[in-house]
């Protein structure tokens, strides 16, 4: 008997469906519960999620009943629509059309007639899952326009004030001075254009106890995005203090839209080109004269040549950015300069312990020497998978894929053919009973052993389906594989293409005092 996880979810924006409408929580619950019972299934559990998007996919109960669903805790998905679900293409093929049939889950949505277990309901649910997402995507676009549009008028949108700043108590589009923060604020920029560095006054604020701005929100009690017991132990870093000399809203100039996300489904957050900055003068009290906070700008730029690469003249690269990070606290490693001492030798440094927001033993790694150790253990990878015997083994594999293929294939075929054949013997028995040539309780036993048949089968088929699609996964990353080492197998000099190719991320962790070698853990995508 199937055993069956109820999934519903009600987003930001069905805020008002709440109660009466029947897109509400409960009246998703009943219905699905109701649907469940009337089939005689069990229910192993209600996952719902409230004030989530359907894009989003780290959703608490979402991402615990997939959990449970891998463990095999129950073999049926409802839900009221496949929009409840997820509204994101890659979502739906990754778990319904993916995932779920290797696991042995099926998938049903009553309002879109959507059954995974039926022939041709993968199609169904690929149609019904773009036209979700592309409705997400015009969502997207209508509420941005709404907000560019305020933002043209000088209204603030944004979820908290810049530090230094409040909400206005009589209009909360409004930036009003907040006259402790905004002094802190007046004394970086003073401090900054009287020469110190961006560490030397973060440095300066902690040692004198001044609250840096998260801490400083939760102890006033304003909005933050951060817990009080998280905001306690936080503290200045160069980058907040980088931030803050770099904020023009302090001028009393309104700029907003200057970072954004390329996509609605994009996790990352980039500054904009000053061209798309939407900027409007004269909007609140400003902290910072135009004059000194142009002379911050100016002095920024002049130290900045300082960190340029002598090679090309622009930003020094960093063929690892993104990629190295701290075993110890999670945060990247970052390149910098080490100064005239150690002539212009880059080392990639924690963020966090380069920043003081942290206090980690990372090692600090020579960047070039990373640079040269990564490229000889990628010439070596290389050259072991290009290797005659290791190609032979590839081949061979190659070939079994082709073999286990073709049975598969067969398989699946005549399972299709039985199951159409149970399907015309239950029409025969029907007509037969119809026409009187055997009785009904004739026609339940034939019809029930039928059924029980046709369900065998369809559960052999989606065990068929499954191994199938395994294998076709299986054959597709080995081609992949091939791709990239016979694109970069004779490379000279590694770049930011080669080491995305072949590095999932590296792990650095603590130095030995006493052998100077360092923890690396290096996490390969081939």
């Amino acid at each position: 008997m199937p055993n069956a996880a109820i999934y519903i979810r009600l987003s930001e924006e069905d805020r008002d469906k709440r109660e009466a409408d029947s897109e509400s929580i409960i009246n998703q619950r009943d219905m699905l519960v109701e649907y469940a019972r009337e089939r005689d299934w069990d229910i192993y559990k209600v996952y719902s999620d409230e004030d989530y998007s359907g894009s989003d996919a780290a959703r608490p109960a979402f991402n615990q009943m997939l959990a449970d669903a891998e463990d095999g805790k129950f073999n049926v998905v409802l839900c009221k629509s496949l929009s409840r679900f997820a509204r994101d293409v890659s979502l739906v093929e990754t778990y319904i059309n993916g995932l779920f049939i290797e696991w042995g889950v099926r998938f049903i949505s009553l309002q879109d007639y959507a059954d995974s277990a039926q022939k041709g309901s993968r199609k169904n649910i690929q149609i019904n899952s773009l036209v979700n997402q592309w409705y997400l995507e015009d969502l997207s676009e209508n509420i941005r326009s709404v907000m560019t549009h305020k933002k043209k008028q000088g209204q603030f949108t944004g979820a908290f004030a810049p530090y230094g700043y409040i909400k206005d108590s009589q209009n909360s589009h409004r930036l009003a001075v907040d006259p402790d923060a905004a002094s802190v604020v007046k004394r970086i920029f003073d401090l900054y254009l009287a020469g110190y560095g961006n560490k030397a006054i973060a440095n300066l604020l902690n040692d004198e106890g001044v609250p840096c701005p998260s801490k400083y929100r939760a102890v006033k009690g304003y909005a933050t995005n951060r817990s009080g017991a998280d905001a306690e132990n936080l503290r200045w870093s160069d980058h907040t203090v980088w931030h803050i000399t770099r904020n023009p809203n302090y001028t009393g100039t309104l700029v907003q839209c200057r970072y954004g996300k390329p996509t609605y489904k994009s996790k990352s957050v980039k500054e904009k080109p000053p061209g798309e900055w939407v900027v409007v003068e004269g909007t609140h009290e400003a902290i910072v004269s135009k004059a000194d906070y142009d002379r911050a700008q100016a002095m920024k730029a002049g130290r900045g040549m300082h960190n340029r690469s002598p090679s090309t003249g622009g930003a020094a690269a960093n063929v690892f950015a993104g990629l190295v990070k701290c075993k110890l606290c999670g945060r990247a490693l970052v390149l910098s300069g080490s100064g005239k001492i150690n002539k212009g030798t880059r080392y990639l440094r924690c963020a966090g312990r380069k920043s003081g927001i942290v206090l980690c033993n990372c090692a600090m790694v020579k960047y070039d020497a990373l640079v040269e150790e990564m490229s000889g253990k990628i010439q070596n990878l290389i050259k072991a998978y290009c290797d005659f015997e290791h190609l032979e083994k590839h081949t061979r594999q190659s070939r079994d894929f082709g073999k286990e293929l073709a049975p598969l294939k067969k398989a699946k075929d005549k399972n299709i053919a039985e199951q159409r054949k149970i399907d015309g013997a239950l029409s025969d028995s029907y007509v037969d009973k119809s026409s009187g040539v055997i009785t009904g309780e004739e026609f339940s036993v034939i019809s029930s052993r039928l059924k029980v048949k046709k369900e065998e089968l369809m559960k052999e088929y989606a065990r068929l389906q499954a191994r199938l699609e395994t294998i076709f996964s299986l054959r597709e990353t080995e081609s992949k594989i091939n791709q990239t080492i016979a694109r970069y197998q004779n490379f000279t000099e590694l770049n930011r293409d080669i080491v995305n190719a072949f590095v999932e991320s590296i792990r650095i962790g603590e130095r030995d005092r006493n052998t100077k070698d360092f923890d690396m853990e290096i996490h390969w995508r081939v």
